[in-house]
């Protein structure tokens, strides 16, 4: 391998200059996240003047030294790439110098995210992910678009090239650009659809949670609230019950599917899939863009999910788990929503490549098990009539309608 062909990222440099200021953000922001209980003591404690000249002081020193240190880390910090020993080398540390040496076969993916801070400086954090362990190796917290998508190519070339044992061309990695096979990006209204039909039941539970926690002040608004009282007066007994549950349970569950909606629309603001021969590449996020490079051999488990009312305005959604160590499914798993069936399709088609004939064979459960099932989901029916035959405990028609609405819902979700 000559001289001209090791040129690409083999000496060693630092990240972009404007990193400096991310990794002093990133600093304090770790500062008042461990000092936050310190900061609301002495807010709430009516500190006198001096007391706040004193702690304004500090503060400025704190940030001064905040400065200095991530000039210091930035400085330090450095990487390239080592063609000979092939490995990603990564060097860091202010008190103490750590040095990583990634090997190319052990990399699984090199990712690309960007925050709303980074956005803004125009810069890209990229993240590669190895084999066998549970967090990310090697992270690099401000890089330019270019280097950040040539230094994700080469790596990724770079360990296809190390498994096969081939040697590595760097001109020839940097200048190799796939065409486009398809391309997908979601819509405004896509995104709106899976906000609606998504389970939003999770977002009532965090509302749940949340109002568990002020539960007087809650009762006490309510029982204040004259337009509520105005509301109520209209009933009386069991129906005013009745009436005032169902008005909370409304109000909680459009304000869990406003949070739900809040939710997609952060995580999959424009969400774009873009297929090329050999990778489908994945960009999704508002708060934190994040591009994930996707290939076929690299998939572990495919699963495609949806519900009776996405299925009807065609929506799906892929999940996705990166091989990786055996313990670790769980971190590489990535989350794709709102995809119609014939994108669903291209997917499928392109991370396993099946042959035409032949290659789906469906399985069913045996029709045993839909009357075993059965039997166990409606033996508690049969109890409570062997109950009630021996102690009548309530009346024989409420009964009886409850245990026909039970067994006519149960039949038919144990059928679907």
């Amino acid at each position: 391998m000559t001289n001209h062909q090791i040129d690409k990222f083999s000496t060693p440099q630092r990240q972009s200059k404007i990193g400096v200021l991310l990794i002093f953000f990133a600093t304090l922001y770790k500062l008042v996240r461990g000092f936050w209980a310190i900061a609301a003591y002495l807010i709430f404690s009516s500190p006198s003047a001096k007391t706040w000249i004193y702690i304004g002081f500090g503060l400025a020193v704190v940030g001064i030294l905040a400065l200095v240190y991530s000039y210091v880390y930035y400085q330090k910090f450095l990487f390239h790439i080592d063609y000979k020993k092939e490995v990603f080398v990564l060097h860091k540390g202010v008190f103490s110098s750590e040095n990583t040496e990634i090997p190319f076969d052990k990399i699984q993916q090199v990712n690309t995210e960007q925050s709303l801070l980074q956005r803004i400086a125009n810069v890209y954090k990229l993240v590669i992910d190895t084999a066998g362990g549970k967090e990310k190796e090697a992270s690099i917290m401000a890089i330019s678009k270019a280097k950040a998508n040539q230094l994700s190519a080469i790596l990724m070339e770079a360990k296809e090239t190390s498994e096969t044992e081939s040697e590595i061309g760097t001109e020839n990695i940097s200048a190799k650009k796939e065409k486009t096979v398809w391309s997908y990006k979601m819509s405004l209204a896509t995104l709106l659809k899976i906000g609606i039909s998504s389970n939003y039941f999770r977002g009532l539970a965090i509302i749940l949670a949340f109002f568990s926690t002020i539960y007087q002040e809650f009762s006490r608004w309510f029982r204040d609230s004259v337009v509520l009282d105005e509301y109520t007066n209209q009933f009386s007994g069991l129906s005013k019950s009745i009436s005032g549950i169902l008005v909370l349970v409304t109000l909680f569950l459009l304000a869990s599917i406003a949070i739900t909606m809040i939710e997609v629309f952060i995580k999959y603001f424009n969400l774009k899939l873009q297929q090329t021969k050999s990778r489908l590449q994945v960009e999704m996020g508002l708060k934190t863009n994040k591009k994930v490079s996707l290939q076929p051999r690299r998939i572990q488990l495919l699963q495609t999910k949806t519900n009776p009312i996405q299925k009807k305005l065609d929506l799906h959604e892929l999940k996705v788990s990166l091989a990786n160590s055996e313990d670790a499914l769980q971190k590489s798993k990535i989350r794709i929503p709102g995809l119609g069936k014939s994108t669903v399709d291209k997917v499928h088609s392109f991370l396993y490549k099946a042959e035409a004939d032949g290659a789906n064979v469906v399985f069913r459960s045996h029709k045993i098990l839909l009357v075993r099932r059965l039997f166990f989901s409606l033996l508690p029916v049969a109890i409570s009539w062997l109950i009630w035959w021996m102690v009548p405990f309530m009346n024989g028609y409420l009964l009886l309608a409850l245990t026909g609405i039970y067994t006519a819902a149960i039949c038919l979700y144990q059928f679907l």
